[in-house]
């Protein structure tokens, strides 16, 4: 379980593989490796001091080529200090995320990278650097260094303690059989889609029956948040960790327990999740195989512009018309080129995405699970941006020192300039939507 209290670590059972090489690290970061303990800060102090003033006199003589990889973000990143053995590494956190909000914002991934990269040298553990590492015991400040904003972990020791890992077909055709949910029905591939709310029994009765181009997917945002009951059930995603979300006005809060039922064959589509916020994914049931594509791709994805969510609180949703597990070739020829990660996802584990990563989730078999979102000291900038580039509220309207706040502080200030309307619209969005549900006419 993910906690605050640091523990030992096992070696760890991992799965999948990335199609390409990964980036590795350039010299940029080696050289932010300054040597900085109790013992010794005024020696070290006046090291990057010496460092700073040499690299400022390069400059000023035109010999910034010997410093060609070298940036003042990793200068400037937040340093605190592990000793692993005889050596001492400088954390690295991410400076690339402090860009101030009347500017825009775009997603450094290489940077984080290179902070992950940097990070890993402060644990005793044999890092999967292509692909996804499966981890118990993970202590919060490992996930935070090395894996939060940066890269995707199964998570093995949390789900199991909730209720819902009790959770079964069983009980909810018989308790919920009569109850509306909203499904997604397929007939013929997954661009002819079409999404309606049906009671549950129907599910039950035919899930058996699907094949591999007509499946249904149950993917309901309000189902779990509307019986108290069942949200009660679900623990903690992360334990310890803070989740800005809780600091949106309710009216404009993402839905945070999402039930993702599937039949065999069923899929999402593939997608960056709403927000460009940290998704996480529970299996209660069944098996699940994922396709993660690492950030900057969208050339190979041809990604669908100008699309909204129509969330309450409105952003731009970022799909792609291709489905990874039955390829057009001819309508996609660019796809080949994608690198990504698979996966499988069994019952009792956790699958945590971070912002930025197109991803598509295939259902091997009936499938429940239970996803959701947070937003923290990694990911907020781009969640922000992704409020305020669509409009929500002008970029020009943010005074200059809100940027300068704490992260959590930073949040505050642009709910607070939220207008009226976009909380209204909100409210009605929600209020629509369980009618149409609760609706046994339609």
């Amino acid at each position: 379980m993910i906690s605050a209290k640091k523990r030992n670590q096992k070696k760890p059972r991992s799965s999948g593989k990335l199609s390409a090489p990964m980036i590795r690290p350039s010299c940029k970061s080696e050289k932010a490796f300054a040597l900085q303990n109790s013992s010794s800060l005024t020696s070290n102090l006046f090291c990057c001091l010496s460092v700073l003033c040499f690299a400022v006199v390069l400059n000023v003589f035109g010999l910034s080529i010997f410093f060609n990889n070298w940036r003042w973000d990793d200068v400037l990143m937040w340093m605190n200090v592990k000793r692993t053995g005889e050596e001492t590494y400088m954390r690295m956190t991410a400076a690339y995320l402090d860009v101030p909000l009347r500017e825009p914002f775009h997603l450094d991934f290489e940077a984080a990278l290179k902070v992950r990269e940097n990070n890993m040298r402060l644990y005793n553990y044999s890092y999967n650097r292509s692909g996804v590492d499966r981890r118990k015991n993970l202590s919060l400040e490992e996930y935070r260094d090395v894996y939060d904003g940066k890269w995707p972990v199964i998570i093995q020791d949390i789900v199991p303690f909730w209720r819902a890992s009790s959770w079964s077909r069983e009980i909810f055709c018989e308790i919920y059989g009569q109850e509306r949910v909203v499904m997604k029905g397929v007939h013929d591939g997954l661009d002819k889609a079409s999404t309606v709310a049906l009671p549950l029994e129907l599910f039950c009765l035919h899930s058996n029956e699907s094949r591999r181009n007509s499946w249904t997917y149950i993917e309901d945002e309000l189902f779990i948040p509307t019986r108290p009951w069942l949200r009660k059930d679900i623990g903690p995603m992360v334990s310890g960790d803070e989740d800005f979300f809780q600091l949106f006005p309710k009216e404009v809060r993402p839905w945070d327990s999402m039930l993702l039922w599937g039949t065999r064959f069923s899929r999402s589509s593939l997608h960056i999740d709403p927000y460009n916020w940290t998704g996480t994914n529970a299996v209660i049931s069944g098996l699940k195989h994922w396709k993660l594509f690492p950030p900057g791709q969208d050339q190979f994805l041809n990604v669908l512009s100008n699309r909204k969510s129509e969330f309450p609180l409105n952003c731009y949703k970022y799909n792609s018309p291709v489905d990874a597990y039955e390829v057009d070739d001819q309508g996609f020829p660019d796809f080949k080129k994608a690198r990504y990660l698979e996966i499988d996802q069994y019952p009792g584990e956790l699958l945590l995405l971070p912002s930025g990563w197109f991803h598509q989730a295939y259902n091997m078999e009936e499938t429940m699970a239970i996803s959701s979102q947070f937003m923290n000291i990694n990911n907020y900038r781009i969640i922000l941006e992704e409020i305020i580039k669509i409009g929500n509220i002008q970029r020009s309207d943010i005074a200059p020192e809100v940027s300068k706040l704490a992260p959590e502080e930073q949040v505050k200030a642009v709910m607070s300039m939220l207008p009226k309307h976009i909380i209204e619209r909100g409210q009605q969005i929600t209020k629509d939507i369980l009618e149409q549900v609760l609706n046994t006419d339609g």
